[in-house]
């Protein structure tokens, strides 16, 4: 337990390969975190949210949208959401049996975006503007998961770099 807890803590002295093995497989767990981020917005989406999503479309478009037309969006969004949750599993699993640098990295460049965009509609919550299409709550749920996840691929990139540098090392 205590591995797990040291390899979690990002500035944590990597000594061993078991613990940057620990330190570098971290980024699986953020994707699973990301993936429940992403299941329960598009469960508001596709529920609560359809009808904020309307009058949101409505204000950008200045056109009423037909109740197919919402339907249609709705279904193809809940599609794609549903098919990046599961690509997201499947590469947390990928990155679990093989850690590399790569899956972190691409990973937290989506979490800075996340954080990004989270940031901007708390933003536009406060400043009370019309368009913002989700209720505060999961804006912050939005910023809070992504800051961990953001931290977690940030150690698993130090962790699969200090992974390689022990391998080459006792190679040599």
């Amino acid at each position: 337990m205590t591995d797990w807890i040291k390899a979690i803590h990002p500035t944590a002295a990597l000594t061993s390969e078991p613990q940057a093995l620990a330190a570098a497989r971290v980024s699986s767990i953020g994707m699973v975190i990301g993936a429940v981020r992403d299941a329960v917005l598009a469960w508001y989406a596709a529920n609560a949210g359809a009808e904020a999503t309307r009058i949101a479309v409505d204000q950008m478009t200045r056109q009423t949208e037909t109740a197919e037309q919402m339907q249609a969006a709705t279904d193809i969004g809940l599609t794609g959401a549903v098919i990046a949750i599961v690509l997201q599993l499947v590469l947390a699993v990928v990155h679990w049996r093989k850690p590399t640098t790569l899956l972190p990295l691409v990973f937290l460049m989506l979490v800075v975006w996340a954080l990004g965009t989270g940031g901007l509609a708390l933003l536009g919550i406060l400043n009370g503007q019309g368009t913002v299409t989700q209720p505060v709550g999961l804006v912050l749920m939005t910023l809070v998961t992504m800051t961990v996840a953001a931290l977690l691929h940030a150690t698993a990139i130090r962790g699969a770099g200090r992974l390689a540098e022990l391998r080459k090392l006792g190679k040599s």
